[in-house]
């Protein structure tokens, strides 16, 4: 049968009085006196006791790391320090119910104080992880070693108990563990005593078989659980604060120590790309069009059969008309409150998130989203401080920058099951700003989504980058550059000013304000000016540009919020939208600016074309035009009926289906960049099931690269190319550029050392030309002013060469005399002949 054991620390041996003194009363306390055994017919064989030299005795052990329970082990000489001497005591019993019976009884026994002052028993240092010696009185507990015929029943067993014993380790045998809950009376009622944990044996009387925790199997701490606990007594005195006091200057082993200074809290970076890091939050934006008054028609059908067919129809699954008007009503549902939504709580009251006027008519179901111009906050209009008025009407949702990646899918689930996309949606643009550290610049990228009436949606994109400082670098160079750029630009506007001053006193305004050549000057000198403007306003913006350290939007932290996710702190949500739309500002401006200073470096190039002009070598392209300007405005006007006529047959044959001939303007993309790429890969297979026949598409695409490709295309060359020669053969014995610039500079060095001379009081003899060499510079520079008539409309010049002066080139010219002359461009120069002459 089963054994009970006890082991006992003592401070001396026992002699064989004191021995047998202690086993009767260990007797009375197994059988006593009430029992139908007797302590005399029992002790002489079935209890025995002896002592040993040494310590050889358990203590239970406090739960480690990986022990949740606790255990029993050998005692060291820190437990009981003052013994030196071990009894054991054993008893052989019938059964395991009576063995856990007289375990309960010997433990109680050799812990009463008396028993400790009868016998020399040692002093325990520690009992259980409640306290010092004395806490609970228990020190010693016995221990049953029952084997059983059976093996040992566990948690999950079905099979009942009729004591501990029958149970493995760490289990107990409870009255309660095979009790199921009878709903009708109220109360547990079933087959009673199973295997359950220790854990659970709060109090012996009322969860076990026999009214005693096993703490040979549980420990000293089982069953000292009170039978009744109250709440109200718990709670009494109990606060939890959410912030503690930290003394940081008191070092644990080392003695007080300066303070250490905390790690400033920030807000996550949350990162879009490398080096791209989210400003604020993510935004998805809502544009929601009205429904019109359906009550007479349906989408302004006639009442025909086509109306009342459509009119059968559920409007809110496909058939809905809208009107023009933005729409800014609320709609959607909250999921958390909807039973069908993955998100569903029902343990929440959806009157503690929303207002009676934000659930809808008829329904305990809340809205789940609205429009700017509410603030879910104070549950009513927002305030017009608080207001961005071009975002009034828009439906805003926000993912910033502390929500977590869980939380991020809980929003996406709420966006989803509450229904934010419906059939009122037109468009929804997914916007974020981002800065970059490394090369100091900003970013917004917006991307959009359009619900087109055919059915189809259409996305689309937009980035653009802002710098965060626009003079990173020397400040004080790049504004001397500045200056000096705009005093150019002032020289130049007078210069062309003074033209137009001489052009009014010679009557000819109209010739200069019919000449190409003018209109192109102030055409840059005003887009060179509304760049300066536009410069300026950027640097005005960026100066003014500031963001916050961080935009909390979101009303809840990211991780508590548990329903109405998307409600949004108004002050926070007006900062960080006067923020992106500044950032905006900010590109738009610097867009115009980068666009107007693109078309000024063309437009530079084109002057630089028409200064070029003078020089025949270097004048072949504009000449060239010249030249061949009449052929190409008929060459244009031809190729112009035949590309319409293209334009317009596309669209009709193949519009309905393929997306590049939907519109006119497509399809005129379209006929160019297949002539200049040829790449059919792109839309044989589309047009070709497009066409209503594969005999039309065939025809069509043929004869358009036949027409356009290889006969107006070459005509086109063949125009340039014949210009081209008429340029190249009446320019062929002009003098190169090198060789001009050779005279120029001879003729400066000239000037300068003659104006020396002079200031020296000296003659040069160079100064002075013979007739003779007057009349020949006169008439080389009169051959190359009838070739530049001869090549340029007149239009290009201040005034027609007069044909005397080009038949006197080509002929003799008498001298008048041998009277000496200043040099020719010298006298040219100072009596205003080169300046009265075309080109001068």
């Amino acid at each position: 049968g089963p054994v009970l054991r006890l082991a006992l620390p003592l401070t001396r041996d026992l002699s064989s009085d004191d021995l047998s003194a202690l086993q009767r009363r260990l007797c009375a306390a197994v059988w006593p006196a009430s029992s139908a055994l007797s302590a005399d017919s029992q002790c002489p064989w079935r209890l025995w006791a002896q002592t040993s030299a040494g310590v050889n005795v358990e203590v239970w052990n406090d739960p480690g790391a990986n022990d949740n329970f606790g255990s029993w082990g050998p005692a060291n000489t820190s437990d009981v320090p003052s013994a030196s001497w071990t009894l054991e005591v054993g008893v052989l019993m019938k059964s395991n119910s009576e063995a856990a019976l007289a375990r309960a009884a010997l433990t109680a026994e050799v812990n009463c104080a008396d028993f400790a002052a009868a016998f020399p028993l040692a002093r325990m240092a520690r009992v259980t992880t409640q306290g010092d010696v004395g806490t609970r009185g228990r020190q010693y507990v016995a221990h049953v070693d029952a084997p059983g015929p059976v093996q040992k029943r566990g948690v999950g067993s079905r099979l009942g108990c009729a004591s501990h014993y029958e149970c493995g380790d760490g289990l107990f045998c409870s009255n309660w563990a095979l009790n199921t809950w009878d709903a009708s009376r109220a109360r547990y009622a079933g087959a009673g005593g199973g295997c359950d944990r220790c854990e659970t044996c709060f109090d012996g009387a009322t969860y076990t078989l026999d009214g005693y925790c096993p703490e040979d199997k549980c420990g000293p701490r089982a069953g000292s659980a009170p039978k009744c606990w109250s709440a109200h007594s718990l709670f009494a005195n109990y606060s939890c604060p959410d912030r503690y006091a930290i003394n940081l200057s008191v070092v644990p082993g080392g003695g007080p120590a300066p303070p250490a200074e905390s790690t400033p809290r920030t807000l996550r970076a949350r990162f879009i790309t490398p080096f791209n890091r989210l400003v604020g939050a993510v935004i998805v934006r809502q544009q929601r069009l009205q429904k019109p008054d359906t009550s007479t028609s349906l989408c302004s059908l006639r009442n025909d059969s086509i109306s009342r067919y459509s009119a059968t129809a559920d409007q809110s699954r496909g058939l809905l008309c809208l009107g023009a008007a933005q729409d800014a009503s609320w709609y959607g549902t909250d999921p958390v409150f909807a039973a069908a939504s993955r998100l569903y709580d029902g343990k929440l009251n959806p009157a503690d998130y929303y207002g009676p006027a934000e659930f809808q008519s008829n329904s305990s179901t809340p809205f789940g989203f609205f429009p700017h111009s509410y603030d879910g906050v104070a549950q009513a209009a927002k305030n017009a401080s608080l207001l961005v008025a071009e975002e009034a009407d828009n439906f805003l949702l926000y993912l910033d920058e502390r929500v977590t990646n869980v939380q991020a899918r809980r929003l996406l689930n709420y966006i989803n099951d509450g229904q934010f996309i419906d059939g009122q949606t037109q468009q929804i643009d997914v916007e974020f700003n981002t800065f970059n550290a490394r090369v100091r610049s900003f970013s917004k990228i917006r991307i959009s989504f359009t619900w087109k009436e055919g059915g189809s949606i259409v996305w689309d994109y937009s980035i653009f980058t802002v710098p965060a400082y626009l003079y990173d670098g020397s400040v004080q160079q790049l504004r001397a550059l500045e200056i000096i750029s705009m005093i150019l630009l002032g020289l130049n506007t007078i210069s062309e000013l003074s033209d137009i001053l001489v052009a009014v006193r010679k009557f000819r305004i109209m010739d200069y304000l019919g000449s190409w050549s003018n209109v192109l000057d102030w055409c840059h000198f005003t887009i060179m000016a509304a760049g300066w403007y536009y410069w300026f306003a950027l640097v005005r913006l960026s100066g003014d540009f500031s963001l916050n350290a961080g935009y909390q939007l979101l009303v809840s932290p990211a991780d508590e919020t548990r329903a109405r996710f998307f409600l949004t702190d108004p002050a926070q949500e007006r900062q960080f939208l006067l923020f992106s739309r500044n950032l905006e500002t900010l590109g738009a401006t610097m867009r115009l600016y980068s666009n107007l200073t693109s078309v000024c470096l063309i437009l530079f190039v084109l002057r630089l074309l028409k200064a070029l002009h003078f020089q025949p070598r270097m004048a072949l392209v504009t000449r060239t035009i010249a030249v061949a300007f009449s052929d190409l405005v008929h060459f244009a006007a031809l190729f112009g009926v035949v590309f319409v006529g293209y334009m317009i047959a596309g669209v009709l044959m193949f519009g309905h289906q393929y997306q590049a001939f939907s519109t006119m303007s497509g399809a005129a993309q379209f006929l160019i960049i297949v002539i200049l790429n040829f790449d059919t890969t792109q839309f044989h297979v589309q047009m070709l099931h497009s066409a209503p026949t594969p005999e039309l598409y065939f025809i069509y695409f043929w004869t358009w690269i036949f027409l356009a490709l290889f006969v107006l295309l070459n005509i086109f060359l063949a125009i340039l190319i014949e210009g081209y020669t008429a340029v190249k053969k009446s320019g062929h014995d002009a003098r190169s550029m090198t060789v001009e610039l050779g005279m120029v500079l001879t003729y400066e060095w000239g000037m300068l050392r003659s104006t020396v001379r002079r200031l020296m009081g000296q003659a040069d003899a160079d100064d002075f030309i013979h007739d003779g060499d007057l009349r020949d510079a006169l008439v080389d520079y009169l051959k190359g002013w009838c070739a530049l008539a001869l090549t340029s409309p007149p239009s290009a010049h201040r005034m027609e060469p007069p044909l005397t002066a080009c038949t006197l080139a080509q002929g003799p010219m008498a001298s008048t005399g041998s009277l000496a002359r200043p040099r020719a461009p010298i006298f040219l120069a100072r009596t205003g002949v080169l300046a009265s002459l075309p080109g001068g």
